[in-house]
């Protein structure tokens, strides 16, 4: 849900977007998720999703493709970043699963679709609580991103949103199996 004009609304397409970094601790809550999670993924990539709840553990997952292959990277959290008192106190759960190839070209084609049909504004007027999923398409070292807080569930974002969550689940369940 969005908090606009003390209004809150659904929303089924992505924004640009922003970080609200003016606050102090909102900023020191970014930096240190950047130092966290994106120091362990390649800059190498396709597709790349960041899932901030509010409550949550976040994560990120990823697409890249390596000698024609496509892999799926999950860096996930075992606690909220922005609750923990110390981040050296997080564990950090890593997967790499391959791929087929029609799975990895659905999720590239979908993401693109929804990154390249955002609204182009910021739909946002403060901090709320809710899951922020922000979505970037790395293509050529040209990256597009677009976020969304709370998409409708019911809506092809909604839905999109929910199948990364599955994917990300998929490989850190296969991860636990093949970890000795």
């Amino acid at each position: 849900m969005l908090a606009l004009n003390g209004k809150t609304t659904a929303q089924s397409r992505l924004s640009l977007c922003y970080r609200l970094d003016v606050i102090p601790q909102v900023d020191c809550y970014y930096n240190s998720l950047d130092s966290v999670l994106q120091t362990r993924l390649e800059d190498d990539y396709l597709f790349r999703l960041t899932v901030m709840p509010s409550f949550d553990p976040e994560y990120v997952l990823q697409i890249e493709s390596v000698d024609e292959q496509y892999y799926l990277k999950v860096i996930s959290l075992d606690k909220n970043l922005w609750y923990a008192k110390d981040a050296a106190d997080i564990n950090i759960d890593e997967c790499t699963v391959a791929l087929e190839m029609e799975l990895a070209e659905q999720v590239l084609y979908l993401g693109r679709q929804f990154v390249d049909n955002k609204i182009d504004s910021v739909s946002v007027g403060g901090v709320v609580d809710g899951v922020l999923y922000q979505f970037e398409i790395n293509e050529n070292g040209a990256i597009s991103c677009g976020q969304i807080r709370e998409p409708v569930s019911d809506s092809p974002l909604g839905r999109f949103c929910l199948f990364c969550t599955h994917l990300k689940d998929l490989c850190l369940t296969e991860n636990k199996f093949q970890d000795p």
